[in-house]
């Protein structure tokens, strides 16, 4: 172990070293680099986008996806199970793990006037993701394939367009993304905001209306939180608004409101989540999210109402159209106990959990990414799975990752 500790130190420390700075152009091949292999792997990749476009124009839709491997070491060994504690698409200790192979198509409104997205995955991040959907009157471990989205958009003739989206989406909430072709999260672990505060995915519909050049607005009803059978027959209510002054600055407010518990309408739950997205300068991206929500009767075996709330930050570098580093603070207050809830030693209320995660990532090819990431987690009540039977106060992570895309 002492030697998986320090390849993986090396690997980054190795990243995080300095690079001349030069600018980013998607339409222009990459810079070359120490680590390139545009001549080997970038070969593959050509040859691998020649065949999509053939595809896509005899289908007339378009193709994306990724393939997703990775690697996480744990300081606590936690085993039986071996779950990193409160994280979830990142949790498995000591394995290397195929993630996923997600695919994405998608046809556009103009051909038809209607235009529809399917995408779906398979491996690990398709069992996490049904394992974490109410299909049906209770929560199953499934077939490491899962249906991510499948939507359909139109947009009316009123005013400047009023956009209309039905199915299966991911939620608006939060900074954080389940890994999507062409966008990915900045770091490779998941932050305790996008595991603990908000939902992953909605099933409904959804109305977006731009009211000004700088604004636009949307509203709709869901059957909930991940939660496409609906468990008490009663809709959840999502609006939000996205500000746009500059190109340097925007601003995503959004809230959803609603009964979330099994065959309880009275009981409502409600979040909101603000995102800031602010570049001062060309390289350099700065992300700040604020959440809070709260829930009746949610805690302490239905007696109490909960509340919680969390803040965190990320600064992204892009010091090369290769290379980008990434740091993360946050912290998170479950003041009730009911996003971190019971663990294995027993329930704790108002537990107060942060992290700071410094990753590095690097562009082998256009399609090829690898990714490395050391992560520092701490609490103020011992809610880290040690071992088997023990717990801890903090825990220290090191990750690795490799994205092809296409």
């Amino acid at each position: 172990m002492k030697r998986t500790l320090f390849v993986l130190t090396m690997v980054i420390g190795s990243l995080c070293l300095p690079f001349a700075l030069v600018s980013a152009d998607e339409d222009k091949p990459l810079a070359p680099g120490w680590l390139s292999l545009d001549g080997s792997v970038g070969v593959a990749d050509k040859a691998i986008g020649d065949a999509k476009s053939v595809i896509e124009k005899a289908l007339g839709v378009g193709i994306s996806g990724f393939l997703d491997t990775s690697y996480t070491w744990s300081s606590n060994h936690p085993n039986s199970p071996s779950n990193i504690s409160l994280r979830y698409f990142d949790k498995d200790h000591n394995k290397i793990v195929f993630n996923d192979f997600h695919i994405a198509v998608d046809k556009p409104e103009k051909d038809w006037g209607v235009g529809f997205h399917v995408s779906g995955d398979f491996g690990r991040t398709g069992e996490l993701l049904r394992e974490a959907t109410l299909w049906g009157s209770a929560f199953h471990k499934e077939p490491s394939a899962e249906l991510r989205e499948a939507f359909m958009t139109t947009t009316l003739p009123v005013g400047e367009g009023l956009q209309l989206k039905g199915g299966l989406w991911v939620t608006t909430l939060g900074t954080e993304i389940i890994l999507n072709p062409g966008a990915y999260n900045d770091t490779i672990s998941r932050s305790f905001l996008f595991n603990l505060a908000i939902p992953f995915r909605h099933l409904g519909v959804l109305a977006t209306y731009p009211v000004h050049k700088m604004l636009s607005l949307n509203a709709g009803l869901v059957t909930g939180w991940d939660d496409p059978h609906d468990n008490n027959k009663s809709p959840s209510g999502m609006w939000g608004l996205t500000y746009t002054p500059t190109d340097r600055f925007s601003l995503v407010s959004s809230f959803i409101y609603g009964p979330e518990q099994q065959h309880r309408t009275g009981n409502k739950r409600f979040t909101m989540s603000h995102v800031a997205t602010i570049k001062p300068i060309e390289p350099l991206t700065l992300l700040v999210e604020y959440t809070y929500g709260n829930e009746d009767n949610a805690s302490l075996g239905g007696t109490r109402d909960a509340t919680w709330q969390g803040l965190a930050g990320v600064a992204s570098y892009g010091w090369t159209d290769r290379f980008t580093t990434a740091l993360r603070g946050e912290w998170f207050n479950d003041r009730d106990g009911a996003r971190i809830g019971g663990n294995f030693l027993g329930t704790h209320a108002n537990v107060n959990v942060g992290e700071m995660t410094v990753s590095g990532s690097y562009k082998f090819t256009k399609m090829l990414l690898g990714r490395a990431e050391l992560r520092q987690d701490w609490s103020d009540e011992r809610v880290f799975q040690r071992r088997a039977s023990t717990a801890d106060k903090n825990q220290t992570t090191l990750a690795m990752q490799l994205i092809y895309t296409y």
